[in-house]
Order: C-alpha cells, then sequence, then structure tokens
C-alpha cells in the first residue's frame, strides 16, 4: 500500500457493514402525521374532489359546444348549397333577360315590313 491510502482494518470494515439496531427512516416514508398535515390533505382531498366535478360540468359543456359547432357547420354548408343554386339561377335569369333584351333591340330596329319575319324567328327560338 502506498502512504497515501487510509488505512482501513478488518475490524472497522466489519463494523462499518454491520447492521445498525435502528436503521434510519426515510422522511418520505414516515407515517407520522401532523394535525396540520391531516388538515391540509382534507383541504386537497376537498379540492381534488371538486376539481373532478367541475372537470365533468366543462366535459358537458364542451360535449355540448361540440354538438353545437357540427350543426352550425350543417347549416352553413346546406346555406353554401342554397347560395350556389341562386347564383346558377341568377346567371341563368340574367342570360334570359339579355337575349329578350337583344329580341327587342332586333323588332324595334326592324322596319314595318321586316317585323313578322324577325316574330316569327324570335319565336321559333323561345324569346316570345
Amino acid at each position: 500500500m502506498s502512504e497515501n491510502e487510509p488505512h482501513v482494518s478488518s475490524d472497522e470494515l466489519r463494523a462499518a457493514l454491520a447492521p445498525r439496531a435502528e436503521s434510519r427512516r426515510n422522511p418520505v416514508l414516515v407515517s407520522d402525521q401532523s394535525e396540520q398535515a391531516t388538515a391540509e390533505a382534507l383541504e386537497l382531498r376537498a379540492a381534488l374532489d371538486a376539481s373532478r366535478d367541475d372537470a365533468g360540468e366543462l366535459r358537458r359543456r364542451l360535449d355540448a359546444a361540440r354538438a353545437d359547432a357540427i350543426e352550425l357547420r350543417v347549416a352553413l354548408d346546406a346555406a353554401r348549397g342554397d347560395a350556389s343554386e341562386l347564383r346558377a339561377e341568377l346567371a341563368s335569369v340574367k342570360a334570359e333577360s339579355r337575349e329578350r333584351r337583344i329580341a327587342l333591340d332586333r323588332l324595334a330596329g326592324a322596319g314595318v315590313f321586316r317585323r313578322r319575319g324577325v316574330i316569327r324567328d324570335l319565336e321559333e327560338r323561345g324569346v316570345f
């Protein structure tokens, strides 16, 4: 052995490794509770129960809000479909209006003898 290393005798080693009469207690696992700790634990349990009740109420509200959102999406999709149909109908009415306006311009521009031919042509096309 070198001079810098401490010398430990076999008796000292046995004494250090021998089990002690009373082992040191883990402070986390100590079951002794003070009155204040008991009161605090009861308060914490009550708060936990109240938060669980609140969580149930919040869950019900969340479910109701989700159901409302689904209904609103369905209504929005239906409104979009209606708007699309109305746009298509408006486009068709505008086209018919434009065609009738052109037909009236042709009729107004036709001479006295050509009006019967223009009217017949417009009736064949379904404008009149």
